[in-house]
């Protein structure tokens, strides 16, 4: 009778852990926080005060023009210097995107990974003589806005 009843809360314990476990399949790693400086000597287009790397996301807008596989980050940070990173894939067809507020301290429970797939990156001239990037296009997005990636005066 005691090997029967160990048995079985062994297997509730071990389901109770199992449930409340992340278990997701397929899900984006988490990536690891680290300063603009060394995102900017990473390579990453950041924006922070001004854009840094902007030719490599000028490089990735002619591959998507060519249908050239490429892909980038755009890492932006909090007030509190939390960095938030935008993954744009492109594989010769569509943008695979990622958005990764998961390192942000002050997120509260909207922080995490999201993915879509988009098909184009846009441009709009503000009021304010800058130029705003955005990726449209995108399959998840039902309200139909686009994704804001960054700013500049360029």
């Amino acid at each position: 009778m005691k090997k029967v009843n160990l048995l079985t809360l062994s297997v509730l314990l071990l389901a109770g852990v199992w449930g409340c476990s992340d278990h997701k399949v397929n899900s984006v790693p988490k990536s690891e926080p680290y300063t603009s400086k060394e995102a900017i000597s990473r390579g990453d287009i950041v924006s922070f005060e001004k854009v840094y790397n902007l030719d490599k996301f000028e490089k990735f807008i002619t591959n998507l023009s060519s249908k050239k596989a490429d892909n980038i980050r755009v890492t932006s940070y909090t007030d509190e210097g939390d960095p938030i990173f935008k993954d744009l894939k492109f594989d010769g067809n569509v943008i695979n995107y990622s958005y990764d507020t998961s390192n942000d301290a002050f997120g509260g429970s909207n922080t995490g990974i999201r993915t879509d797939t988009c098909s184009e990156v846009t441009s709009k001239k503000s009021t304010q003589d800058e130029i705003i990037y955005s990726i449209s296009g995108c399959t998840n997005n039902d309200s139909g806005i686009d994704y804001y990636l960054f700013r500049t005066t360029k």
